[in-house]
């Protein structure tokens, strides 16, 4: 793990991780801490999915009053191709943590696929 500690008056005050790092960490804790919780969805997400047919992180990014242009600045790509990723069904890894850490949700909360 590439760490930076940073002292104040010569004692350890932060440690700096890379990001990529920090949200494996993060992940990992929450896989951890919620291994026999249940996903849940609020209604309005799942009647989106259900009723309209929007993938989970359109109903999402839409229940959380979020752009497709802010989500993808957020992430660090084009308003294009974050249009792309909504639409996919094939969202998976990487794609995914990306997402669900802009929107503040679980990887799992973005997939129905177990």
């Amino acid at each position: 793990m590439d760490v930076q500690i940073i002292k104040e008056n010569d004692v350890p005050a932060f440690a700096v991780i890379p990001y990529a790092q920090y949200e494996e960490m993060r992940r990992k804790l929450a896989l951890a801490e919620n291994l026999d919780a249940k996903i849940r969805f609020p209604l309005e997400v799942a009647e989106m999915n259900a009723l309209k047919g929007y993938s989970l992180i359109k109903a999402w990014r839409i229940y959380l009053d979020k752009t497709q242009k802010e989500v993808a600045e957020a992430m660090g790509i084009t308003q294009s191709a974050f249009s792309q990723i909504e639409k996919s069904t094939r969202n998976q890894g990487e794609t995914l943590h990306r997402v669900a850490a802009v929107l503040g949700v679980r990887p799992e909360q973005l997939t129905l696929e177990d």
